[in-house]
């Protein structure tokens, strides 16, 4: 049996059809690449998330008052300093101290201590100190702990003892683990005989 030839209707009606066909499958490709570039997004941003969160504070310092303080600070505006606990060597036999809205050190704080235990008239010395930063990372509660050395010269006075003039600070290590222990051990090995 022939076929019989196909009428106008049903020859528009096929077309119809594979245009319908292309179309869904147009919408198909379509809301793939949709959902590809969504979930690219999402991994850009948690990528960037998690560096944000993974880059470390970097603290800076300005000396003032002739050496008698290091404004501490962070280069980053998004990161403001809350509070630091400062920790000098056991042998020096100084408490920790404590600030609260004004980041700093005073040389005030352990002069008379280094002055017994490493006064080098001329020399200049690194005075190694563990610093344990509380800051707002973007509104982000963050915590910080690291062994900075500050630097310093001893300046002479017509009146009294040498003092020290602070200079600046620099970063040695970071991290919490055993934080006291390799403080200790930083300043055991620059000053041998003075424990």
């Amino acid at each position: 049996m022939a076929d019989a030839p196909e009428t106008p209707a049903q020859r528009r009606r096929r077309w119809l059809t594979i245009g319908e066909i292309v179309g869904v499958l147009a919408l198909v490709i379509s809301a793939a690449s949709l959902w590809d570039s969504h979930q690219q997004r999402v991994e850009d941003k948690a990528k960037l998330g998690t560096r944000a969160a993974a880059k470390p504070l970097m603290l800076t310092s300005h000396a003032g008052d002739d050496g008698r303080l290091l404004t501490i600070t962070s280069p980053n505006s998004d990161r403001v300093i809350q509070t630091q606990t400062i920790m000098f060597p056991a042998a020096l036999g100084i408490s920790k101290v404590d600030t609260v809205g004004s980041p700093r050190i005073e040389a005030g704080w352990f002069a008379d201590a280094l002055h017994r235990l490493a006064h080098e008239p001329g020399k200049p010395g690194r005075l190694p100190v563990a610093i344990v930063t509380q800051y707002l990372d973007d509104g982000t509660p963050r915590a910080d702990s690291a062994i900075y050395d500050i630097g310093y010269r001893w300046r002479s006075r017509l009146i009294g003892a040498d003092v020290p003039a602070m200079e600046g600070m620099t970063l040695v290590s970071r991290g919490d683990a055993k934080l006291v222990e390799r403080l200790d051990t930083r300043w055991t090995k620059a000053h041998p005989a003075a424990d």
